[in-house]
């Protein structure tokens, strides 16, 4: 057991060292001096010459590379050629809400679709599997920004029930804001994930243990929880893991439509306005996120699975 997590670390570490190797590859190749990016089209000679000497613009690429792991280590991302603020400070004030939108809406997911899916399983070939192949298809055939848009006038500006956007104070104004974009991110993933648990719950079905316990006498709702769903939901975490990560990341479109100050909202501002630091900070901040959720989903399979700990 022992082995196999510090194996699955090692294996995270290497994949986050790669993103910020290639993070580093990608800030060499671009064709701009980043001293002068910084301080502007008037710095002095002077000035530019100090600031390559403290990020190590004035050296080989080797001993740049050495000097951006050691900055990278200690936090330091360089700064906002828009905002002149530290990147790290930007990034540590957005990704918080990023990280709420994020967990919200995977629990909405799994709220609804593992319901959906185990009902779908369990009257397969029948009006209610129907509806959630149907509802699957609608979820992930309307855009983000079509569905948050129908949301945010139907339940915002229509009816009144949730605010137009924005963070909230704290306490339940929090989560009301919160409702109305997790719900948007959730609405993709719910029939997709229903439909995984699904095909998954009928092969486990008709598996020996599972005739052995309905066998024994115990009730189908027993037989479903502490038997097939265990076994059932291996997929389902793989998935979580990885769109976890990816929302870590930022989810640009659903910040945007919901004036969320997430992550994704800040990166979609640097593009427009090409500040490459921040650009490379949220990418490597996104590839680790991506990594540590892999590496969640692994220790998760070894819990769910004992067979894969040796």
């Amino acid at each position: 057991m022992i082995g196999a997590i510090a194996r699955r670390i090692g294996w995270t570490i290497a994949v986050v060292w790669f993103v910020v190797t290639a993070t580093f590859l990608v800030t060499v190749a671009i064709p701009a001096d980043p001293a002068k990016a910084l301080l502007g089209p008037h710095a002095t000679a002077e000035a530019v010459e100090r600031v390559r000497a403290h990020y190590c613009l004035d050296r080989g690429i080797a001993p740049q590379y050495a000097c951006w792991i050691s900055r990278v280590a200690r936090g330091d991302l360089g700064e906002s050629y828009r905002s002149k603020r530290a990147v790290a400070a930007i990034i540590a004030d957005r990704i918080w809400p990023t990280v709420q939108l994020a967990l919200a809406a995977i629990a909405l997911q799994l709220l609804f679709a593992i319901p959906l899916g185990i009902v779908a399983a369990v009257r397969r070939g029948r009006w209610p599997d129907h509806a959630v192949h149907l509802l699957g298809l609608l979820g992930q055939s309307v855009p983000a920004f079509v569905g948050g848009t129908l949301l945010l006038y139907l339940f915002a500006y229509r009816w009144g029930w949730f605010p137009i956007g924005g963070y909230g104070t704290g306490g339940w104004e929090r989560i009301a804001h919160l409702v109305l974009p997790a719900a948007t991110l959730a609405a993709v993933g719910v029939g997709y994930y229903a439909r995984v648990v699904r095909t998954e719950l009928v092969d486990v079905l008709r598996e020996d243990y599972v005739r052995t316990a309905r066998a024994k006498g115990l009730p189908e709702r027993a037989v479903i929880g502490r038997h097939a769903l265990r076994n059932a939901i291996g997929p389902l975490v793989t998935l979580v893991g990885v769109e976890l990560g990816v929302l870590l990341g930022g989810a640009i479109v659903v910040e945007l439509i919901f004036a969320w100050p997430g992550i994704g909202r800040e990166v979609l501002q640097a593009i427009l306005e090409v500040d490459i630091p921040l650009i490379l900070g949220v990418v490597m901040v996104a590839g680790a996120a991506i990594a540590i959720a892999n590496l969640l989903v692994d220790l998760a399979y070894l819990w769910i699975d004992p067979r894969l700990r040796g």
